[in-house]
């Protein structure tokens, strides 16, 4: 999935970054933030057993595109890092769901694979979306 989000950034440049389609949609920027922060979040979530309610953006919707790759790769080595320190039993193991992750379906808990999988499921939802935002401005 990592290839989709990457095949897409390279179609971008910095001038698009603050761009949106419509009006009342969040701009490019926007949503690579979103992007940015749900795999921190789920990352130190479950790192901690505690959801990162107060911590700062990702990144400022500010950043140059190369900076925002920059974060992406980091958040990815971190998150492979994490993978890689569990057995499949492991992987597996039932962790209790915040009531802030909605993803759990109400769910007491849930395996760690299924937290991680949303990692992956959330940033593929999200660069569907960008390949909308980039036709649509490209015709804009």
């Amino acid at each position: 999935m990592r290839q989709d989000l990457d095949e897409v950034l390279d179609k971008l440049t910095d001038a698009d970054l603050p761009r949106r389609p419509w009006d009342d949609m969040p701009s490019v920027a926007g949503l690579l933030v979103e992007m940015a922060n749900k795999e921190r979040e789920l990352i130190a979530w479950l790192q901690t057993g505690e959801w990162p309610d107060d911590d700062p953006d990702s990144f400022e919707e500010t950043a140059t595109l190369a900076e925002m790759r920059s974060v992406f790769d980091g958040l990815r080595h971190q998150t492979l890092r994490y993978i890689d320190s569990f057995d499949e039993e492991g992987l597996e193991e039932l962790v209790s769901s915040p009531e802030k992750w909605w993803e759990a379906l109400r769910l007491e808990a849930c395996p760690r694979s299924e937290i991680l999988r949303n990692i992956a499921a959330h940033e593929w939802y999200h660069t569907g979306q960008l390949i909308v935002y980039v036709q649509a401005l490209r015709e804009s």
